[in-house]
């Protein structure tokens, strides 16, 4: 009996990247849930075919994440088949393997348990996002599904930290602290000498051309002046 099943993982592209603030990097936490998204227009029956690819592609997804060095992974079955399933896990860049993989089995669990029989899902938390789709969304961009937050943090002058916010951010990505292989990026700026650094890390996928360079997933905007 011939089968298209068949399982891809890769450490490649994704269009997925995010924004957000760093105040300050914390190691060995407790995944911090923020939002999940379900997407509902297209739902599965209890043990079909496509709930079985999901399993294993999550699962997949998992076990990638115990050894993963730039804390990002791809995974799809049966790319050919119609019950096709794909799915990714993108680690916040200065999080530990360690809470990177508890971040991702956490996600596997809850997502699952958040939206039911649904094909398409989300899971945000402060340490890694993850995602799965029954089409296949690598090395496509996407602004959607997104999540929004706010910085509450008071300034002493907003003006000045507006003015600061309009530059160009991790300078196209050049002399910013990150690691190689990793899909991070730090930048630190002083908007006054005695006011706290505002760091702004960058998350994303990479393509043949490096960093893309449109906000999606985690997009903060500065606080009201």
């Amino acid at each position: 009996m011939s089968s298209c099943f068949t399982i891809f993982l890769s450490l490649s592209f994704s269009s997925f990247f995010f924004f957000v603030f760093v105040q300050n990097f914390s190691a060995e936490a407790a995944p911090t849930y923020l939002k999940h998204f379900c997407a509902r227009i297209s739902f599965f029956t209890p043990n079909s075919t496509y709930e079985s690819n999901l399993n294993t592609v999550l699962s997949s997804l998992s076990s990638n994440a115990t050894t993963s060095t730039n804390g990002f992974a791809t995974a799809t079955a049966d790319q050919d088949c119609p019950d096709q399933a794909h799915g990714l896990f993108l680690c916040r860049g200065d999080v530990s393997i360690s809470t990177c993989s508890d971040c991702v089995a956490t996600g596997k669990r809850d997502v699952l348990r958040r939206c039911g029989l649904q094909r398409v899902a989300t899971i945000w938390y402060d340490e890694c996002m993850l995602r799965y789709d029954n089409r296949s969304f690598f090395s496509a961009l996407a602004t959607k599904p997104a999540y929004s937050m706010n910085n509450t943090t008071n300034v002493t002058d907003p003006t000045r930290f507006v003015q600061s916010w309009d530059r160009p951010w991790i300078n196209q990505h050049k002399g910013s602290r990150r690691q190689v292989g990793e899909k991070f990026a730090v930048e630190e700026r002083f908007d006054e000498p005695a006011e706290a650094v505002h760091p702004r890390a960058v998350h994303a996928g990479l393509d043949a051309v490096g960093l893309l360079p449109v906000p999606s997933g985690y997009d903060l905007e500065p606080p009201p002046g």
